[in-house]
């Protein structure tokens, strides 16, 4: 009797291991792996109709998932010439406040089509990697992005290292979301105050100002598509943090917020470093009122 109890065990645990495998590749497949099927080969009799169906199931929703991509970039895509033809039409118009309110209106328009088709292209294109020095990428979204702090009376500055800090990433998309970080940092600075841009030696990088913070209770939730807190006031349709996130999970890194130490919220892009650098903090590049550049000093 325990002879035969013990061939039985064996016997279903035995016939049950494909059953077991299947069960872990389903439980990978999620809206970045769509293409994932499971296998019908090597099973029981009675489960290949199951994962017949399974795998039915999973190519319409596949097909789903192709086709609201495909309407999100082309209905983004042709939204763009008619939105360029009014904002140059309001550009050579003179008016009151009512006009400024609605060039303000057909910016905000444009900047929401943008940030839809880079949503798209992330869901539909891979990215292509190559190594890329973090202090480079940096140091060009803040050239960038320092005269339209400028304008919002604010000021970037900038921290980068000695020795490159090199990453294996897309430099397109890696500015794309440094990009999306300062201008969400600016966005809630107050006015006269500054943001910075850190790279440190361990492969990140820390966006900080001295806005009103990120509460615990939300810090999971900023990162979702058009997700919003509760009385935020400021313009945009919660796209640009979800956006960072998603460059992010491409790069097999992350990103994340807490307090910043003076008072504010600290932003930290961290990537999975190439090589074990020991650099020194180079210097301090600030973009100041009347600033488009500035030269480093060694410490």
């Amino acid at each position: 009797m325990l002879a035969t109890l013990a061939i039985g065990i064996f016997a279903i645990r035995n016939g049950l291991k494909p059953v077991r495998k299947i069960s872990r590749m389903a439980s990978s497949i999620g809206p970045d792996a769509t293409s994932v099927r499971l296998p019908e080969q090597n099973l029981p009799t009675e489960i290949v109709p199951l994962v017949h169906s399974i795998n039915h199931a999973l190519d319409r929703l596949e097909q789903g998932f192709a086709v609201q991509r495909e309407f999100t970039a082309n209905a983004a895509h042709e939204l763009r010439t008619p939105l360029a033809i009014i904002t140059s039409a309001l550009e050579t118009m003179d008016g009151n406040s009512e006009l400024e309110k609605l060039r303000t209106d057909v910016a905000r328009m444009n900047r929401l089509v943008e940030q839809l088709l880079r949503v798209a292209r992330l869901d539909a294109v891979a990215l292509d990697f190559g190594t890329v020095d973090l202090n480079k990428v940096a140091s060009s979204a803040v050239a960038a992005m320092a005269p339209w702090a400028i304008a919002q009376r604010k000021t970037i500055a900038f921290v980068g290292t000695e020795w490159p800090v090199d990453v294996k990433a897309n430099a397109h998309a890696l500015e794309d979301a440094l990009r999306n970080l300062i201008e969400n940092a600016v966005v809630h600075a107050p006015a006269g105050t500054e943001v910075t841009v850190t790279v440190d030696r361990a492969g990140r990088i820390e966006v900080a100002d001295r806005g009103c913070g990120v509460p615990p209770k939300d810090r999971e939730n900023i990162f979702k598509r058009f997700w919003r807190g509760a009385g935020e006031k400021k313009e945009g349709a919660g796209l640009g943090l979800a956006i960072v996130s998603e460059i992010m999970r491409a790069h097999h890194g992350s990103v994340s917020v807490a307090d910043n130490p003076g008072g504010g919220a600290l932003f930290i892009l961290s990537f999975p470093s190439l090589q074990p650098a020991d650099p020194k903090i180079a210097g301090r590049c600030i973009a100041g009122e009347g600033t488009r550049a500035a030269t480093s000093t060694h410490n």
